[in-house]
């Protein structure tokens, strides 16, 4: 009976970190998974050589995704997308769907890859669109993607728009620096 109390009480004290630590893993799962559909949309739009683009809605409590293609060739438009010209070709996903307690999001006192200020805000700095496209010649749009987890896990997805290229960055919160994710 002492060695079932002393295992009951060393379950209770280990959950919070095994708790903190599955929180971590599903965050770092959900921003593999944003650069692996970044990469594929780009691909898409190579293969197809159209305008493909990740359109991000605001749909409580985060955003919702999904992929949508150029039907007329002049880039995905939100107009072109209300009537069905820019066709939808995935389904519309949220990342805690698949991966619980990560979100789009930015943690308080993150600082900016770049300049190094604080930002706060949207999550998906796109220019001020919530659409992230990419073009028949591998290009795409610049900026970042931020995803974060319930604690002190902070990523980002950045586009450099020449090249359509992503970097996967996480945050630091000891440090306050960026780093390789």
């Amino acid at each position: 009976m002492l060695a079932a109390a002393a295992a009951v009480a060393l379950a209770a004290w280990s959950m919070p970190a095994l708790i903190g630590q599955r929180d971590g893993l599903h965050a770092a799962g959900a921003a593999r998974h944003v650069v692996t559909l970044v990469h594929a949309a780009r691909a898409e739009s190579l293969k197809r050589g159209i305008h493909v683009a990740l359109v991000f809605q605001a749909s409580s409590p985060d955003f919702r995704f999904a992929m949508f293609a150029d039907g007329n060739h002049d880039g995905v438009r939100s107009a072109d997308m209300a009537v069905g010209i820019d066709r939808q070709v995935s389904s519309w996903m949220r990342i805690g769907d698949q991966f619980p307690r990560a979100v789009f999001g930015i943690a308080a006192g993150v600082t900016d890859p770049e300049s190094g200020s604080t930002i706060s805000g949207s999550p998906l700095k796109l220019g001020g669109s919530t659409v992230l496209s990419f073009g028949p010649d591998g290009a795409s749009t610049s900026g970042t993607i931020y995803l974060r987890g319930p604690a002190a896990q902070q990523y980002a997805v950045r586009l450099l728009g020449a090249t359509g290229r992503c970097r996967l960055l996480r945050f630091d919160f000891r440090n306050r620096r960026w780093g390789a994710a």
